[in-house]
């Protein structure tokens, strides 16, 4: 009878625990978005938008959101796939406050100092994507993110998309784990994106 109980047991283990380590898998997928879909699948990605709205994509599957860093100069380029970044502990000290509730204001930060954190809880009061995100199960949803002015923080001034002149970098990282204060210690993935424009309505 203990042999019999002994196999169930190991049986049940087999069974729940691939599950369990499934369920509990952490992974980010990023898309940007116009007239097509980009899907942000190497560490460096280079594109060309309009000069007009575009949205980004987000699969969040048990992390809580990703870390942005945007701005219209080229500073963020000199991070390589692997090179360590200097205030990586202090992301949570270098947020930008983000005024865009459930991204009303369809804007997108730029600053040379801070980053954006680009979450969702279904628990929180707001969240700076769309307001509907998308399950997909697995603890995996979609949110999305809708641009149609760039804020600069440090001037606090809106850029139309249509008077843009310059590329505009982006940088995203999403943390694998944080220690007991909250302070992140490693990065799960990072993507770099360098964006171009042109007047072309084609």
């Amino acid at each position: 009878m203990k042999t019999i109980k002994s196999q169930r047991l190991i049986f049940l283990l087999l069974f729940f625990v691939p599950l369990l380590s499934f369920s509990q898998t952490k992974d980010v997928f990023i898309r940007i978005v116009q007239d097509e879909s980009v899907s942000l699948n190497d560490f460096q990605t280079n594109l060309t938008l309009k000069k007009k709205a575009f949205k980004f994509q987000i699969m969040l599957q048990n992390v809580p959101g990703v870390y942005v860093f945007a701005s219209i100069r080229d500073s963020v380029y000199r991070y390589t796939e692997d090179s360590p970044i200097r205030d990586f502990s202090y992301l949570q000290l270098l947020e930008l406050r983000d005024e865009d509730h459930f991204n009303m204001n369809r804007e997108l930060n730029i600053s040379e100092t801070g980053w954006s954190y680009w979450f969702y809880n279904d628990s929180a009061t707001w969240h700076p994507f769309n307001r509907k995100v998308t399950g997909l199960g697995d603890n995996r949803i979609i949110c999305t993110k809708q641009i149609k002015h760039l804020y600069d923080v440090a001037d606090g001034q809106q850029i139309k998309l249509k008077s843009i002149e310059n590329p505009l970098y982006l940088f995203f990282i999403a943390i694998k784990d944080y220690d007991a204060n909250g302070k992140p210690i490693t990065e799960l993935m990072r993507r770099k994106v360098k964006i171009e424009w042109t007047n072309s309505e084609e």
